[in-house]
């Protein structure tokens, strides 16, 4: 006949393997809380990538801006140093009237074509579409 064996076991780690098991088994629905996380942390990086792409627009912008402002101040040096050849030249010849006609002349038409530049670089502005 077989004897049966009897053994004693302390309840101490059986009771915290099964508090373990309860806390993991109430941290699975923590998964949804690790997903929701997540998501938020790759919105937040999407939010920063398109503030860096839209500052590296902008910087891009600003430089084109400064090269053409250096072009018109290029440009406007040029005018200025004629102006001042053709007073000193009104000056030297005597032909004032005629020379100051001619002046004014130029100076409309540089009018005209500048309120011309200035109108359609406005209307470019306003017709080109946000980037939201």
């Amino acid at each position: 006949m077989e004897s049966e064996e009897y053994e004693l076991v302390p309840m101490n780690p059986i009771r915290r393997l099964e508090k373990r098991m309860e806390r993991v088994e109430k941290n699975t629905g923590s998964e949804e809380l690790m997903k929701d996380l997540l998501e938020i942390v790759r919105t937040n990086q999407e939010i920063v990538d398109d503030i860096i792409k839209t500052n590296s627009g902008m910087i891009d912008k600003v430089n084109n801006m400064m090269t053409s402002v250096n072009a018109l101040i290029t440009r406007l040096d040029d005018f200025i140093s004629r102006v001042e050849i053709e007073s000193e030249e009104v000056k030297e010849e005597g032909h004032a009237g005629e020379i100051e006609k001619r002046v004014d002349e130029r100076l409309a038409k540089l009018e005209k074509r500048m309120n011309a530049i200035f109108a359609s670089a406005m209307t470019r502005k306003l017709v080109k579409p946000r980037v939201a």
